[in-house]
């Protein structure tokens, strides 16, 4: 079911502050940043019943401690893991059904995690399934495996490298706008394509950046919150899909609305034009403009030219897209702090970002081929 049987809402967001090194306990971060969510709702913390703690890493740390921490009284639905939308709307389901009245999702990250790599088997040094087609010859890890992605892409629609450039460009103007992001030096084109090759085409400030820090949001009724902040209602969702773990040797699925761009639009009872404001994910930057065209937000094949110069995208353009910086500005946050900047916008708190139209914002999470759309507009 992509929406709810009744309105639910994003009432309330939380932030801890973003560092380039560990500087607090996991743990702390999550109970600071689901504090402050529900400082931002006006709602009692002790009073959320349903938690889902995200990480990217394992183990994660202990939910019992944060709960112990948010003074929760009662715990009615506790899960951990998920990444962007696809946990917004699973805490949205179980809103819906009564499983819980006011659940939070916290989405902890660190730089100190191991990073994944190709299993090895430790008493011949060789690998196994898909890995051993490719790890001999030097496809080991995403940032290699993306750079086949993005040339294919590129060449199929004449995409240039200073058009996918411009995109890193305005996200860094609008993480200058935005206190949390942790880039706070200007990017100008030339410094982007001067920037040293990870897997060619794919430039370092291609990739996100990481950092360490937690994001929250509380998912609930839109009557939950004090009515000090006005709500975001979740319109609809489609996705996540499945897994794929060769998706640089597949061919694009084909032109135009992808199947979770046609799901949400039904679902909501919208259309890619009445989307004012445009949260990508970003983890790479082609992917943001790949999902431009896949929810039909531009025609296949034009959203290198239509992020070139960075007029129609930034804050005060036609469609702003990932105004608080995104992941390549803001901080490596999985969509996380996508899902945060749209309530900003939807309610009109972003501050110096804040788009003139933003009635409804949509949000991509994870690559199209498997990733996970949301609309959130503007509630009453």
């Amino acid at each position: 079911m992509p929406r709810t049987e009744k309105p639910v809402a994003i009432v309330g967001v939380g932030y801890t502050p973003l560092t380039r090194s560990p500087e607090a306990a996991e743990t702390d971060l999550a109970v600071a940043a689901c504090r402050a969510a529900a400082d931002d709702a006006g709602i009692d913390p002790a009073a959320i019943d349903g938690i889902n703690i995200q990480v990217h890493h394992y183990p994660p740390p202990d939910t019992g401690t944060i709960v112990a921490g948010l003074g929760m009284r009662d715990v009615r639905w506790s899960v951990e893991g998920g990444l962007g939308v696809g946990s917004l709307a699973r805490a949205a389901q179980v809103v819906d059904a009564g499983d819980c009245d006011i659940a939070v999702v916290c989405k902890v990250m660190n730089t100190v995690a191991p990073v994944n790599t190709p299993p090895i088997d430790p008493e011949t040094g060789g690998v196994g399934g898909d890995d051993q087609f490719e790890v001999p010859y030097g496809l080991g890890y995403s940032m290699q495996r993306v750079g086949f992605m993005k040339r294919r892409w590129m060449d199929r629609f004449g995409v240039t490298d200073d058009q996918v450039g411009w995109l890193c460009v305005t996200e860094r103007q609008h993480a200058l706008m935005n206190p949390n992001a942790v880039m706070k030096k200007p990017l100008t084109i030339e410094e982007y394509t001067a920037s040293r090759w990870i897997a060619e085409p794919v430039h370092l400030l291609d990739c996100d950046y990481p950092i360490n820090g937690a994001y929250a949001y509380l998912v609930a009724r839109p009557e939950a919150a004090d009515g000090s902040r006005p709500p975001a209602v979740l319109r609809a969702w489609a996705g996540p899909g499945q897994g794929d773990d060769i998706p640089h040797l597949r061919p694009e699925g084909g032109d135009g609305l992808n199947r979770w761009g046609r799901e949400v639009y039904t679902a909501a009872g919208l259309g890619p034009k009445d989307m004012d404001v445009w949260m990508l994910y970003d983890g790479f930057s082609f992917l943001a403009l790949q999902w431009m065209e896949e929810l039909g937000l531009v025609p296949p094949g034009e959203a290198g030219a239509y992020v070139e110069g960075g007029t129609r995208i930034r804050y005060d353009g036609d469609h702003p897209v990932n105004t608080h910086g995104g992941q390549l500005s803001e901080g490596r946050m999985h969509a996380a702090g996508h899902i945060l900047e749209a309530v900003q916008q939807v309610r009109g708190t972003a501050g110096d970002r804040q788009a003139a139209r933003a009635t409804h914002a949509i949000v991509s999470s994870a690559y199209p081929y498997n990733g996970a759309v949301a609309i959130v507009g503007r509630g009453a």
